[in-house]
């Protein structure tokens, strides 16, 4: 066997079992919510030393990470690059949290929650600059930073949250009243843009 095929087969090993002690974190924190989410539980419910977990997932916030970016892919959700994308994107979003609640509520909980949300927001704060130009047109560099961080925050995790638990809303409401939302900061944006630009023309 040539040396590039075993690095081949080591890798390929590394990334069945690093993608096995994610499969069992995720069955962990969906199963037995009440059991600690350790190292130690995570390597005995894969069969692997704890070592080998320590090695893939140095720190317990590597784990809600990966998981967090393991959902995200599975539930297909993007930021909008668009303003006619806007809208129908918060279903996507919304549908996909709803699916993996356990999780998503586990990390946003954790120390990492903090972590795992700071890295998504530079994308999104820079999608929504941009599939907002059209609404935010004319406006003051502080006024645009303050529209794109209010979208931002509807389209989120942690206001799916809000909605759901504090909320009281069920999954079909809870996207129902952010559409609502989403839609009614568009409308008076575009009204805000039509006087404006009525008032220049006198």
């Amino acid at each position: 066997m040539k040396a590039d095929e075993t690095i081949t087969l080591r890798e390929k090993h590394a990334a069945t079992t690093r993608d096995h002690i994610l499969n069992e974190a995720y069955e962990l924190l969906v199963n037995q919510p009440d059991q600690p989410f350790s190292h130690e539980t995570i390597a005995a419910r894969a069969g692997v030393g704890v070592r080998t977990v320590y090695r893939y997932f140095p720190a317990q916030s590597d784990l809600y990470e990966e998981l967090w970016v393991r959902v995200r892919k599975q539930a297909g959700t993007i930021f909008p690059s668009s303003e006619a994308e806007i809208l129908p994107q918060i279903p996507i979003l919304f549908g996909g949290l709803d699916r993996n609640e356990k999780v998503i509520c586990a990390v946003l909980e954790s120390p990492a929650g903090h972590r795992v949300r700071e890295r998504g927001a530079a994308e999104g704060r820079a999608a929504f600059s941009k599939s907002l130009v059209g609404l935010t047109a004319g406006m003051s560099p502080a006024e645009k930073r303050q529209v794109v961080a209010i979208f931002l925050a509807i389209y989120s995790a942690p206001f799916w949250e809000l909605l759901r638990k504090r909320g009281g809303l069920s999954g079909a409401d809870a996207i129902a009243a952010a559409e609502w939302a989403m839609s009614a900061l568009i409308q008076g944006l575009r009204k805000k843009q039509t006087a404006g630009n009525n008032g220049r023309k006198r």
